[in-house]
């Protein structure tokens, strides 16, 4: 049965559910001749090909390098366009900020940044829980780890925003995307720059790291640096914000989901990890065939493009029973949530503490919420996915 599917249709795009319940079933290996690329749809194709040395990401990983074949981003290293061993030396100095101890060690920080940016929201009676809330508080703490000035990290993270808007029927980068990414690494050059110049260097965040310690003999050049931040930059506000944003949404037409997570916090994580499954923020990213291989009966040639559906695989029903049901009972031995492999998110504990956070202290001064859900929005994009807007409505007044 052939599959009518192209990751930049509007339909697509608007809802890719039904087209991905199609190729799990009908096309595991579907190849789109006008990307020359292979799309890989189940759970175990995905978990596999992340480990597997038959794929480079080396040329690129994003929809634009993949299919569209536009040229890596930058000639300058980041860690998520390497294969190993130089992945390695790119992601290790870092893992210490990442590891879960380092993780829970900032509950305190997390905590208070919520509530520092949820009590005039509460008393107001009214917000999105999307931009007013979970992308503050994920892009405040994204910014302090990278080491940007507190007061230009929003305004970075909205030239993310506009990098990747996209209006029905564009293919790739409009001008527009291409003159906010422009801005948004000549500002992240010209911050670390200034901070080498300064000789600030001494500290525990990401520049200070990327300025001092050697990489491949070296400290990083300025250019690479801001390469690197800009890769954590964009990891670190998308995805719990539209995770968080997804959850406040699934929930408020779920009440009664609700009122368990209000009566028994502790069931809180569980409900955050199936948004995640459920409705992944990070709907594709690829890599290369870097040797011919056979999948599903088909031949994947080398230099050939393959695009990972993660949002798909976290559908999969051979993973996951009840695949399409939203459900804070489930337990996974397995999960896509977060990548897999080498590439593996390196924040993924942070996330997950960001995320447990930012609901509980929704639900601790607004257990009763009522979820506005004709204006709720999606994103609308090939790259990422989730509810972008949920506004809601609060009690105003609640001691938060």
């Amino acid at each position: 049965m052939p599959v009518d599917y192209d990751p930049f249709s509007h339909e697509v795009m608007r809802d890719p559910w039904r087209f991905y319940a199609e190729l799990r079933e009908h096309a595991p290996a579907h190849y789109v001749e006008r990307y020359d690329t292979w799309f890989l749809s189940r759970f175990e194709d995905i978990w596999h090909a992340t480990g597997s040395d038959s794929f480079t990401a080396t040329s690129g990983v994003t929809p634009e390098s993949v299919l569209l074949k536009a040229p890596p981003p930058s000639e300058f290293p980041a860690f998520t366009t390497l294969d190993l061993p130089r992945q390695r030396a790119y992601r290790k100095p870092l893992v210490p900020m990442y590891t879960r101890r380092a993780a829970n060690a900032m509950e305190g920080r997390v905590r208070a940044l919520a509530r520092e940016i949820l009590a005039p929201l509460v008393a107001r009676g009214h917000f999105d829980a999307h931009q007013d809330y979970a992308d503050v508080v994920a892009t405040t703490i994204a910014g302090e780890l990278i080491g940007l000035p507190r007061d230009e990290a929003m305004p970075l993270r909205k030239l993310v925003d506009e990098q990747f808007n996209r209006e029905p029927g564009q293919l790739g980068s409009s001008p527009a995307n291409e003159l906010a990414a422009g801005k948004l690494m000549t500002r992240l050059g010209e911050i670390i720059a200034e901070r080498q110049q300064r000789g600030e260097q001494q500290g525990e965040d990401h520049i200070s790291v990327w300025l001092r310690e050697d990489f491949e003999g070296a400290p990083m050049s300025v250019q690479t640096a801001a390469v690197n931040a800009y890769v954590m930059l964009v990891t670190g506000t998308e995805v719990v914000p539209l995770s968080v944003a997804n959850s406040v949404f699934y929930l408020g037409e779920r009440p009664d989901t609700r009122r368990r997570l209000v009566e028994d916090p502790s069931l809180v994580p569980h409900a955050f990890a199936e948004s995640l499954r459920y409705d992944q923020p990070t709907n594709l990213l690829g890599r290369f065939v870097a040797k011919d291989l056979e999948l599903h009966g088909e031949q994947l040639r080398a230099g050939q493009g393959v695009m990972l559906l993660w949002a798909s695989g976290n559908r999969d029903e051979r993973e996951f029973e009840r695949a399409d049901v939203f459900d804070i009972d489930r337990r996974p031995r397995r999960s896509l949530s977060f990548g897999h492999g080498i590439h593996k998110c390196i924040g993924e504990h942070l996330g997950n503490l960001e995320g447990r956070i930012l609901l509980e202290e929704l639900l601790r001064v607004a257990p009763d919420y009522e979820l506005d859900r004709d204006g709720s929005e999606r994103s609308y994009s090939e790259f990422l996915h989730g509810y972008r807007r949920v506004p809601v409505r609060v009690r105003p007044g609640e001691d938060v």
